[in-house]
């Protein structure tokens, strides 16, 4: 079958049955036609099994494939968001790529509102109340178009960093390595503050995670996007995604201590799409080493062994647990940055989500 073949029978567009090829989902062989073009052709049953195995229920598994604009990864080790190269994206900052994922030219980042001031709860918790407390005061907040979403998106990041530092002035970089920095004057400041930017900046959205299908789903049954940002933030919460950073930094420190191969795995290394390195870890290691050459040198040396010892590589947890070390963070600083970069993606799938209505409706099996 021609790629326009294979695309029409599985109802998806050509984008998406390349991202299906680079995924591994499914083979294609590349020939030659009669012009001496070289184009791609799919087995037939290959293209028939792909779309019995999206229809039919699986025990013990579910396996989504939703087609999206917001985010494109394969795993070689591209990422992108809406098109645009995740360095890039990092070097335009936290703020820009915020609005770039949820497909505005630009938004006002600042609070006409007050905030409380830090309490003595979980960061991360600060954050959902942050939203819960958005969401009550909001007299339009059943509204779903996207003007309101994208404005309630950014609400809540601008909120919640102020609630969780007592600052209202600066980016949400600048602010969170404020007030988690000792030394906020000192001549590292400037780089501490770029780290955090990259890494919020790499972590606006990674395609369909858990949390971002919860989000969607939420958005499947109309909830208001409030409830959404939250059922999303409550879904990442677990040690295996926002709280991963944590882990990983633990394991660093026991690196540093001992200097002994954790057995695999480990929390920050190895990657369920990835192959080789992971674009996001390499960018934010990059500006660790800027905030603490010795932590960049550490992590480079655990790297090597554990590409040695069990062919992984470290993923965008061991960059936040190298952040926490070279900078002196809190430990749940990963948790944070994690889940404040996320809302705008979250933001951006449930815009995609909504139109759909009530589709994600997996079967159990008696």
């Amino acid at each position: 079958m021609s790629s326009e073949q294979a695309a029409a029978a599985l109802g998806v567009r050509l984008s998406t049955l390349y991202a299906y090829v680079s995924r591994g989902v499914i083979p294609r062989e590349v020939v030659t036609d009669p012009e001496g073009r070289r184009v791609s052709r799919f087995r037939r049953d290959d293209v028939l099994a792909l779309s019995q195995a999206r229809s039919r229920p699986r025990a013990g598994a579910w396996s989504p494939l939703i087609e999206s604009d917001v985010t494109q990864l394969d795993a070689s080790g591209r990422l992108a968001f809406r098109g645009i190269d995740v360095a890039d994206c990092a070097g335009w900052g936290y703020e820009r790529t915020a609005c770039h994922v949820l497909d505005i030219p630009d938004a006002a980042w600042h609070l006409n509102f007050d905030v409380p001031a830090p309490g003595t709860e979980r960061a991360t918790d600060t954050i959902r109340w942050t939203v819960m407390r958005l969401a009550a005061r909001d007299e339009f907040r059943e509204r779903i178009d996207p003007g309101h979403c994208r404005s309630v998106a950014i609400s809540a990041v601008t909120a919640s960093t102020t609630a969780l530092t007592g600052l209202r002035d600066g980016t949400v970089a600048e602010r969170l390595a404020r007030a988690w920095t000792p030394d906020a004057a000192g001549a590292r400041w400037p780089a501490v503050a770029q780290a955090i930017d990259t890494a919020l900046s790499v972590l606006v959205d990674h395609e369909l995670t858990a949390s971002t299908v919860a989000a969607r789903a939420a958005a499947g049954v109309r909830s208001d996007p409030w409830m959404v940002l939250l059922t999303g933030l409550a879904a990442m919460s677990g040690p295996f995604q926002a709280g991963a950073g944590q882990a990983a930094a633990a394991a660093l420190r026991a690196w540093k201590a001992d200097r002994t191969v954790p057995p695999a795995p480990v929390s920050g290394f190895g990657h369920k799409v990835y192959v080789g390195p992971e674009p996001r870890a390499v960018l934010l290691l990059d500006r660790v080493a800027a905030v603490c050459p010795e932590t960049a040198d550490s992590i480079d040396d655990l790297a090597v062994r554990m590409a040695r010892a069990h062919s992984l590589h470290p993923n965008i947890d061991a960059a936040l647990g190298g952040l926490i070390l070279a900078a002196d963070l809190p430990d749940d600083a990963g948790d944070v940055i994690f889940a404040l970069a996320r809302i705008p993606g979250l933001m951006a799938h449930a815009l995609e989500e909504y139109p759909h209505g009530l589709r994600l409706r997996p079967r159990a099996l008696a």
